[in-house]
């Protein structure tokens, strides 16, 4: 994957995080989408960090 798409990807996925913030506020539907996008972007910036900046 290279750094643009996994950029953008890291994006949508704070997106989604802040959206159910905001809407789903004190529920348990935002301590799961926060939960999922969170270790989706963990995974990602970790992806980033082990690989390296590199351009494929």
């Amino acid at each position: 994957m290279d750094n643009a798409k996994r950029g953008t990807l890291f994006l949508v996925l704070l997106v989604v995080n802040v959206s159910a913030s905001v809407v789903a506020d004190g529920t348990w539907y935002q301590i799961v989408i926060g939960a999922l996008t969170g270790a989706g972007m963990l995974a990602l910036a970790v992806d980033y960090l082990v690989r390296g900046r590199r351009k494929e």
